[in-house]
């Protein structure tokens, strides 16, 4: 109930932000250029709590807290009346009325340079780009990456963090080629290639750095043991920590899983840091599904060698919070043209549940950090939707008025109305397949 609770409260408080921020966008730029404003509304529907401004606007908080309009006197032509219109959106000049179309994304992609860099003043640790166990035959094995090696470098671009390897593996979807990658390897700095084709082309991938078969660095420590399972009775706990198998010294979990696969059943004396003590058991491997096991599973913990503190000056954490707002805009951008051009599958566009998820999530398990980062994000995310040239949306609009400049004239109502039509059905029909996605996901399928 708790979770629950918590996802439809970071869903809403994220949502009612970054609308009323986009919003606030139109609203201020409109003001400024003397454009009256008739109503300025967060969420749809019905409105629960209406109140008229000393400007005369009228400011409601409306019924369903997804997204949010402001209505300017003159959008549409029959709005005009006589010497009203010289206050209208209609009368304004061309550069004007994009000015103010282009506000709300703008206001959104200034939201994230804000938030940014609080954050980059405040600093965190965060998962470094230490590479973890190596898939056997993957692709970072035949191109010789080895465990506990550091990306520096991910074709060309510097990178410190995982995340941000990740982000820049993104950029290669649905290609084919090669990724280029700058290793520091206790010391000496390497250069790896890892050959793609058509590289996760229309699939769904999860964790990019896996797919290439980079997991994450994992230490030694046992997390839970089967009950009545070798490692149980020879008397293994939870919370041990795996020093050495045999002969072999053991600093990761997938050392651990690649030694006992590899006994073939014979007997293992495994030492254990219990306590601080070093302990020792012999353990008898069983075979299940083509495996040798001991029925243990690992605790998921990251060895502490394998996060990186970043913090910043304000001067340099308002810089880097530009570079990392136009650096995602971009990439942003480039993910819809390969989704489009079906280099990347649509599958992962998320909608409301998985927002409402990921905000949840972030209050209960990540802080009050992750959460305004994951805000960010979403609210660049929002000012990139809202810039693609669909009518009805921002970008949509300054194309049809970029065409009325071009041509000299007016666009014909009957027109008008058609391509609103077309934009409002193409809006519905993405609404209804991110819900699809997010009920997918959800359930598993």
């Amino acid at each position: 109930m708790i979770e629950i609770l918590s996802y439809i409260l970071g869903f809403l408080t994220l949502i009612m932000v970054i609308t009323a921020v986009h919003e606030a966008g139109h609203f201020y730029v409109a003001r400024f250029f003397e454009v009256k404003i008739l109503d300025f509304s967060i969420g749809m529907g019905k409105s629960l709590k209406s109140w008229i401004g000393k400007d005369g606007t009228s400011y409601n908080l409306r019924l369903f807290p997804i997204g949010g309009y402001v209505k300017m006197l003159g959008e549409e032509v029959s709005d005009i009346k006589g010497p009203s219109g010289q206050d209208s959106f209609v009368s304004k000049k061309y550069y004007q009325k994009v000015f103010i179309l282009f506000a709300g994304p703008l206001a959104n992609f200034i939201l994230a340079v804000l938030i940014f860099t609080l954050l980059n003043i405040y600093g965190s640790s965060t998962l470094s780009s230490k590479v973890g166990y190596i898939l056997p035959d993957s692709k970072a094995e035949i191109a010789s990456v080895e465990e506990g090696d550091i990306i520096v470098e991910v074709d060309g671009k510097k990178v410190e963090t995982r995340a941000e390897v990740q982000i820049s593996l993104s950029r290669r979807l649905g290609e084919s080629g090669v990724i280029n990658l700058l290793i520091d390897s206790e010391g000496t700095l390497e250069e790896k290639s890892i050959l793609i084709q058509d590289w996760l082309i229309g699939e769904e991938p999860k964790d990019l750095l896996v797919s290439l078969g980079i997991g994450l660095p994992i230490t030694a420590e046992i997390g839970s043991v089967i009950k009545e399972g070798p490692a149980h009775r020879a008397g293994i706990l939870s919370g041990d920590i795996i020093s050495s198998i045999g002969a072999e010294s053991v600093s990761s979990w997938s050392q651990i899983k690649k030694i006992i696969n590899n006994s073939v059943g014979l007997p293992l004396e495994i030492k254990l840091i219990r306590d601080g003590k070093e302990i020792s058991k012999n353990v008898y491997p069983m075979l299940s599904d083509s495996n040798w096991i001991i029925g243990i599973a690992s605790a998921n913990k990251f060895s502490e060698d394998s996060f990186v503190y970043k913090s910043y000056s304000p001067h340099m954490a308002f810089i880097n919070a530009i570079n990392q707002t136009y650096s995602t805009v971009i990439d942003s951008f480039v993910f819809l043209y390969k989704m489009i051009t079906g280099y990347v599958s649509p599958k992962n566009l998320g909608g409301p549940v998985m927002i409402g998820q990921f905000a949840g999530d972030t209050i209960l398990y990540g802080g009050i950090y992750s959460f305004l980062m994951l805000m960010s994000f979403v609210s660049i995310g929002l000012g990139v939707i809202n810039l693609v040239p669909i009518p009805i949306l921002d970008g949509g609009q300054i194309c049809l008025l970029t065409i009325e400049r071009l041509k000299g004239s007016p666009i014909s109502p009957k027109t008008l109305d058609f391509v609103y039509r077309v934009g409002l059905s193409m809006v519905l029909f993405l609404m209804i397949f991110v819900f699809i996605n997010d009920i997918s996901r959800l359930s598993g399928a």
